[in-house]
């Protein structure tokens, strides 16, 4: 999918160029001060043991090395002065992330105003200075380091406990379930009704403060590594089903897109007890 497709009359420039250039102005006033630095240990020697002869000509030197390494310093400055919410606004800043994603190999898919690398949601915020990377802000938004953030967060192995989730599940899940079914029982061998996760999603997160804590673009994501196990039991030995519809016309779904980009949409579930 085409990321950052609408444009602005006047583009910013390339965010990457714009630090390639700032590094290399940053570059020479480093090398420049570690030059006067040095000058300035040989001055003090000097001072501390008492060779006068040419010491003050020598300060006076440093003197003049150390204020033109402010000029690297100023144009560094000048080419940071780099207008971010337009960036945003434009689009320009989302596709030079995109292309560094692709570089390396992190796909970005943005559909519904959202933008994600799987497992994350993204979300420039201009007013931080930033992107929200799921709850959190990062302010080191260089497209190039960016991706290569993101490629590592790919690359962590899954911490997912499919049973301790299966169980969170349950609890709400036999809540709704036996206004759906009187004769359903938690215990007892047989198949739940489906109900929606949407649904469940909201029992989870009835306070707002754990609506925070658990999105439901995070809820998704813990449903694909659920769908990942299928063989997955509860706790009290209950298997499950997700099904491609609640048989009910309206049923939210849950959407997200995985690594390699492929779209995956969850609508319910059913706990199965064998006998």
């Amino acid at each position: 999918m085409e990321i950052g497709k609408a444009e602005s009359p006047v583009a910013p420039p390339a965010l990457e160029d714009v630090l390639a250039a700032a590094d290399g102005q940053l570059a020479e006033a480093e090398r420049q001060v570690a030059a006067v630095l040095r000058s300035l240990h040989r001055l003090r020697r000097g001072a501390q043991e008492g060779a006068l002869a040419g010491l003050a000509a020598a300060a006076t030197a440093a003197a003049t090395a150390l204020g033109q390494a402010a000029a690297p310093l100023g144009r560094a400055a000048a080419a940071l002065e780099y207008d971010l919410g337009a960036a945003f606004a434009s689009g320009a800043w989302l596709r030079e992330l995109d292309a560094a994603a692709r570089a390396a190999g992190v796909v970005l898919v943005q559909r519904d105003g959202r933008i994600t690398a799987y497992p994350v949601a993204l979300r420039p915020d201009a007013g931080g200075q930033g992107v929200r990377i799921g709850r959190r802000l990062e302010r080191r938004i260089r497209p190039a380091f960016l991706a290569a953030q993101l490629k590592k967060l790919q690359a962590r192995p899954e911490r997912f406990n499919a049973r301790a989730f299966l169980d969170r599940l349950l609890k709400p899940y036999a809540l709704l379930a036996r206004a759906e079914n009187a004769d359903w029982q938690v215990n007892q061998p047989g198949s739940g009704p489906l109900l929606a996760l949407a649904d469940l999603h909201d029992m989870l997160t009835l306070l707002p403060a754990a609506a925070a804590d658990y999105p439901a673009e995070e809820f998704a994501c813990d449903l694909l590594r659920l769908d990942r196990q299928p063989d997955a039991r509860s706790g009290r030995g209950h298997r499950f089903e997700l099904a491609a519809s609640t048989g009910r016309k309206g049923g939210r779904k849950l959407t997200l897109f995985d690594e390699n980009g492929a779209q995956h949409e969850y609508f319910a579930i059913r706990f199965i007890l064998d006998p």
